[in-house]
């Protein structure tokens, strides 16, 4: 079955979008009117900036101040100093926002130097976006159900909530009300984007178990045609997805799951790997699909791995890191993955441990924990940076690479 809607007249969602006045950044507001890209007044030399909404003044240094480094309210963690290059270390660039008590910062991406993530686990969930210096946040859609997957092209933001069963968009610059793209029976859950189409997953029964309805749907650009059959697969229970100019690929979350590829024209579906223990998350670089097996029970940290195939599925899968083999740390659980092909390493968020880890994309060295504590959980990877979420503050965070 397939649903056409012109982007400028799709089903509109009654949701209130971001007001025009001030954002919370932490516990201080940040005033947006005259805001530059660092979060303070274009009245302000280069290098300072108005943080505290009081026109009268440019009383920060963004150069020098840990508090508010590059940007308004862009904070250096753990000790680390301001230099005009950034913070010496990991950089806190939004934060607890809106909801300071149950912000559950989910999944996240960056384009064209913004940083878009879902936030909340139930009805109160939000999409947020900051830029990639930090400053002011934009909310883009407030009152969203458990909103989880999320990815961003030209025509807008688009992303999925798994507890209402859609997939939604918004402009990128929030001006408008959400739009449905497609409301399902079932659970939606990864979403990915290029400017040509949107892809989501959705799994028809509870985490793990195949049933009838689990599907990876297209959304065509920028004409906004819906095809719910673009590929069927009621033999899995589809979770995140990744995409490049020719394939989808994505995991089959089960016990013994796949990971899987199928062709944007065709629909022809390849397994590239089978007997995978509940693959979660997955990126792709020129050669290759990366994803994470991340597993539950009594012996999740023996089963836990970071994975790897050829994209043409010519070899056999391998493991790039594996908590049994090349680690100590008990409770290893990875989630989230990132790759490009620019500096040779793959990373990956762990929530078990928990860290945010760095690895040879082929596998050899040691994995290096780039950071330690917290609750990382989304990860992207753009320019010099690695930016994650932080699903217990609500923070999102990035570190040179």
């Amino acid at each position: 079955m397939r649903q056409a809607f012109g982007i400028g007249s799709m089903v509109c969602v009654a949701l209130m979008t971001a007001a025009a006045c001030t954002s919370v950044l932490g516990d201080f507001t940040v005033s947006e009117a005259g805001a530059s890209s660092a979060g303070g007044s274009d009245a302000c030399a280069t290098g300072t900036a108005d943080c505290d909404g009081n026109p009268d003044d440019c009383e920060v240094n963004l150069l020098d101040d840990p508090q508010n480094c590059g940007a308004c309210g862009a904070v250096c963690l753990d000790g680390g100093t301001c230099r005009a290059t950034g913070c010496s270390g990991v950089t806190e660039i939004a934060r607890g926002f809106p909801s300071i008590e149950a912000p559950n910062a989910n999944l996240l991406t960056v384009y064209q130097r913004e940083v878009y993530w879902t936030a909340g686990e139930g009805t109160d969930g939000s999409v947020q976006k900051v830029s990639i210096a930090g400053g002011a946040v934009t909310t883009l859609a407030v009152g969203q159900n458990a909103p989880y997957g999320i990815s961003v092209n030209k025509h807008g933001v688009f992303w999925s909530n798994l507890n209402d069963k859609d997939v939604l968009m918004v402009d990128r610059d929030g001006a408008r009300a959400p739009e449905v793209l497609f409301n399902s029976d079932f659970a939606t859950l990864g979403v990915a984007a290029d400017d040509n189409a949107v892809f989501w997953a959705q799994r028809a029964a509870g985490i793990g178990t195949p049933g009838d309805g689990s599907l990876i749907g297209q959304i065509t650009m920028p004409d906004a045609e819906v095809d719910e059959r673009f590929h069927e697969d009621n033999n899995v229970s589809p979770h995140l997805i990744a995409i490049d100019p020719e394939h989808v690929y994505w995991v089959d979350r089960s016990l013994r799951g796949s990971v899987n590829r199928t062709h944007r024209v065709t629909g022809e579906t390849r397994r590239l790997a089978q007997e995978q223990p509940f693959p979660y998350a997955i990126a792709v670089d020129d050669d290759h699909v990366y994803w994470t097996n991340s597993p539950r029970g009594d012996h999740a940290s023996e089963l836990s791995a970071v994975m790897r195939a050829p994209k043409d599925g010519s070899e056999d899968a391998e493991a790039v890191w594996t908590a049994i083999e090349d680690d100590d740390v008990a409770h290893a659980s990875p989630d989230c993955i990132a790759v490009d092909g620019l500096d040779g390493f793959v990373y990956w968020t762990d929530q078990g441990s928990p860290r945010v880890m760095r690895k040879h994309k082929d596998g050899t060295g040691r994995a290096r924990p780039l950071y330690e504590g917290g609750t990382p959980r989304g990860i992207a990877l753009a320019g010099g940076f690695v930016y994650w979420a932080d699903e217990g503050s609500g923070t999102i965070r990035k570190l040179p690479r």
